[in-house]
């Protein structure tokens, strides 16, 4: 059986050469990470290289997410590193570019003073340290340190009362979304949306083309998801910053809804966020991650991300390997459970060629029991809605353009191929037919479902679904013994 929700890793300091790449795309990696808010452009040039080196020499399509660190608010820098806060005590955020002592914590952003106000909570280090405003001086806010710790620097701070006035992209970004452009970057996730606005700005930033996955991390964001999810791509549940932002207890129902919300657009959806933290030394994960994980895969997801278990953590590729199996488990007990076609009706939504072939495909399959559906696709749109519908069959997908397959990668169940274009549906299938054999994923008389746009290579519609069984030969006009030998 194979696993069908793809896994996302993100590259960091553990992964600091061309065969530790090599260990992650074995170990089951899909999509690599490049987390724009830590690295330099020369660092992330090279993982690049490398990852498109290490997938060339596997055969397979691995993708690229170019993570932007956006508009995200960060203290700044302190005498010897950090400073010990404790509950109780009280201590003075001022706009400044100083480094910060006893009491006193720099912050790089220029509106403080006029967007939080006193009563509002402040949050750092990722909800670790938590305090409130007690008290507004002409230059600084006092904050009442409710729940203290040691404060590194640059690490975040937000107001989860407030509302800042920050756009959704800094200079920084811009800089970066330059280099992904020329790096070929498949997708970009963007950081601290708040509407879909942001996303139509990020796009245009990013060159129109590349997939835009929108970071769901702030209360308001979630407010306006419908907004978010008319524009983006996809949406990531990024439950760290949402967990600081939103009470905890509130997170797993939001995480649902917004799978939910996200699979009915028919939009790719992602789960981040400390899904298997304890293996960032541990060498197996908690009960509790394990359950986290099969809830998320149970919920839809079509991707499950790692974050510091694998850019920093003691063996990343053991961490995909247990992500790996927690995802297979899951899909075969959802499997087992089936009982029927289980498919999201986009067709009141989108009343398209392509959604209803990939309809009539999924339920076929199931109802006959057929263990592949085979798809041709250009841009790979086919491919996506045929994913959202979760047949309980493999989705065999081919596509000529390496960009396309790269893209598929980050697509639940669909297993990207590369394909040289042929002139007839019929030479198509035939070529398939070869493929499926030659590889042993299919055996002589199995059925498959096989569905394409016809004409071919002219940006048809998916207007053709064929049932096959293989080993009856398609109608394949003479060609060359050369042509046969690739698909």
């Amino acid at each position: 059986m194979r696993r069908r929700t793809k896994i996302v890793a993100t590259m960091g300091p553990a992964v600091a050469d061309l065969d530790s790449v090599r260990g992650l795309i074995e170990a089951g990696m899909d999509v690599a990470r490049l987390n724009f808010s830590h690295g330099d452009h020369d660092s992330h040039l090279q993982m690049t290289q490398w990852i498109r080196q290490a997938a060339g020499e596997a055969g397979r399509s691995i993708a690229i997410l170019q993570d932007i660190q956006g508009p995200k608010t960060r203290v700044g820098t302190f005498e010897g590193g950090s400073i010990e806060l404790k509950p109780g005590e009280t201590v003075r955020l001022v706009v400044s570019e100083d480094k910060g002592r006893h009491g006193v914590i720099p912050i790089g952003y220029r509106h403080l003073l006029d967007d939080v106000e006193v009563g509002d909570r402040v949050v750092m280090f990722d909800g670790l340290i938590t305090g409130r405003v007690v008290e507004a001086e002409d230059a600084a806010l006092v904050i009442n340190i409710e729940r203290g710790g040691e404060l590194h620097d640059r690490k975040g701070i937000a107001f989860p009362d407030s509302h800042l006035n920050l756009g959704p992209i800094t200079e920084k970004d811009r800089r970066d979304l330059e280099l992904g452009r020329e790096m070929g970057v498949d997708y970009v996730a963007a950081s601290f949306v708040k509407s879909g606005e942001d996303i139509a700005e990020v796009r245009r930033l990013a060159g129109g083309s590349v997939p835009i996955i929108a970071k769901v991390e702030l209360a308001l964001a979630y407010q306006n998801l419908d907004s978010i999810l008319g524009q983006a791509d996809g949406v990531m549940v990024a439950r760290g910053d949402l967990g600081v932002q939103l009470p905890m207890e509130t997170i797993p129902n939001v995480q649902a809804d917004i799978l939910h919300r996200t699979n009915q657009a028919g939009l790719i959806s992602i789960t981040a966020t400390e899904m298997l933290d304890s293996m960032i030394t541990a060498l197996r994960p908690t009960r509790a991650e394990v359950t986290d994980v099969a809830n998320a895969v149970a919920s839809r997801t079509d991707a499950v991300m790692l974050s510091a278990e694998t850019a920093v953590g003691r063996h990343p590729a053991r961490v995909i390997e247990a992500m790996s199996v927690i995802c297979l488990e899951a899909e075969r007990f959802r499997d087992a459970e089936l009982t029927g076609s289980e498919t999201i009706d986009f067709l009141e939504n989108a009343r398209t060629f392509a959604s209803a072939t990939a309809k009539a495909a999924t339920e076929a399959a199931f109802n006959l029991g057929f263990k592949t559906i085979v798809a041709f696709t250009e841009s790979g749109a086919t491919a996506r809605i045929l994913s959202k519908y979760r047949p309980s069959a493999d989705i065999m997908v081919f596509a000529a353009e390496g960009r396309i397959r790269r893209r598929m990668a980050l697509f639940w169940g669909v297993t990207p191929i590369r394909f040289k274009p042929r002139e007839s549906t019929d030479r198509m299938f035939a070529a398939a037919e070869k493929y499926l054999e030659k590889e042993g994923i299919c055996e002589r008389g199995e059925g498959v479902v096989m569905i394409a746009g016809t004409p071919p290579n002219t940006g048809a519609y998916t207007n053709l679904v064929k049932l096959h069984v293989i080993g009856e030969r398609l109608r394949n006009p003479k060609r060359s013994r050369r042509s046969d030998r690739s698909s």
